[in-house]
């Protein structure tokens, strides 16, 4: 993402260290992000208000896992974001000129060090442009793993998402496909759905383990994600081994506040500004566009059976619909592993070479996808910080 690339920019830009001190000489981006993420995690434990005042996370999941724990990097970032990045969104036009504004700063994530351990291959994948990677050091697997990128439907691709595919190819031993699905302007959110499943039902015509395929995702590819397992169903395809999503949209609507579930908490997104949704949602689907199956996942959650693992945000705009999602699924028996984070960004597990919660929420899901496919060779990766929630919700109505 092209938010991780700025950090090293910054760091030259203002000439100091990540602890505030100006730097005796020539400032090193590289250098000064590595001093960044030694900074320690701040533990925080039941029973003692975090800085704040705010006192124990609340969600409406039964088995929800919750990470109360939180470093001080993120929060750093969390607040640069919302002073920065989110005026910035607010203010920006929903036009041609801002998507290319933002494909040109998603550039900048093609600048960065590739790892010396992946060799990305390009191809074609159901008439669909993929990058697919193996790592030299990951665990031995027969997983694929298809990933699909998020920004919106209209920035960011398999340039700013590389980083995060090198981390779960390293930790799953899977081959990672990422997919450079069609975005706006030159395509509507059905059009990204159909290079979606188009890959998907490519992929396992050409595997030799079409039972060990993982759909993952974050943001608006968590929502294209859980429309190839719909559309999967829909067609008869072999149901993906597992899904995984990143904050996940799920569906076109995520600033109304009817998804079924108590919202616990506030909306104060990061750096997501909730005006700028009802600008977008005419562009992710005018009246001509025509989609296949459900517009949003959240009401396709009859035609989903894959264990599915989600991460959300506590204040983040897609929480609620995120967890409506996962005790929809709960209700008729799937398996749901549901985490819900403290003071983290939008999506950060793509931030996992910046944020140490990024790295663990990435372990956390490839542990979940090599047991899914029943590859799992260690006991699986926890965080000592977290706890299971307590508080029961309800699930939607199907039928409502």
């Amino acid at each position: 993402m092209w938010i991780t690339a700025l950090l090293d920019r910054v760091a030259v830009l203002v000439g100091r260290g990540a602890g505030g001190e100006p730097s005796r000489g020539p400032v090193d981006g590289a250098a000064w992000r590595r001093r960044l993420l030694s900074l320690p995690v701040v533990p925080w434990r039941a029973g003692l208000l975090p800085r704040g005042g705010r006192g124990p996370m609340r969600v409406v999941h039964t088995d929800a896992i919750v990470h109360e724990a939180f470093s001080r990097r993120s929060r750093f970032l969390q607040r640069g974001a919302r002073l920065v990045l989110k005026p910035l969104l607010h203010l920006a036009p929903v036009n041609d000129r801002t998507i290319l504004l933002l494909r040109r700063m998603d550039r900048l994530s093609a600048r960065r060090p590739r790892s010396r351990y992946v060799e990305p291959v390009e191809f074609e994948l159901g008439g669909v442009r993929v990058e697919s990677m193996t790592h030299r050091y990951g665990p031995t697997s027969d997983m694929t793993i298809l990933y699909l990128h998020g920004g919106g439907f209209l920035s960011c691709g398999i340039d700013s998402h590389r980083r995060l595919c090198e981390r779960l190819a390293l930790r799953t031993g899977a081959t990672v496909i990422s997919v450079d699905y069609v975005q706006l302007p030159e395509g509507t959110v059905a059009d990204s759905v159909q290079d979606a499943i188009s890959a998907y039902a490519a992929l396992v015509r050409s595997t030799a383990h079409p039972e060990k395929i993982v759909v993952a995702g974050d943001s608006a590819g968590g929502y294209l994600t859980m429309k190839v397992a719909e559309l999967a169903a829909r067609r008869r395809l072999p149901l993906p081994a597992a899904l995984i999503g990143f904050s996940p949209l799920l569906s076109l609507d995520p600033d109304s506040v009817d998804k079924g579930v108590e919202q616990v908490v506030r909306f104060d997104d990061a750096y997501l500004p909730l005006a700028k949704i009802a600008r977008l949602r005419p562009r992710w689907m005018p009246e001509s566009a025509v989609m296949e199956g459900e517009v949003s996942p959240l009401d396709a959650t009859g035609w989903i059976s894959s264990p599915t693992f989600l991460v959300a945000t506590e204040d983040e705009i897609l929480r609620p619909e995120t967890e409506a999602f996962a005790l929809a699924l709960t209700d008729r028996g799937v398996k749901v592993e549901l985490h819900i984070w403290r003071k983290q960004v939008h999506a950060f597990p793509v931030l996992a070479g910046a944020l140490p919660e990024g790295e663990l929420a990435v372990r956390l899901a490839a542990d979940f996808a090599r047991a899914a496919v029943g590859e799992l060779d260690h006991e699986r990766t926890t965080d000592p910080h977290a706890h299971t929630e307590l508080v029961a919700g309800t699930a939607p109505d199907p039928a409502a």
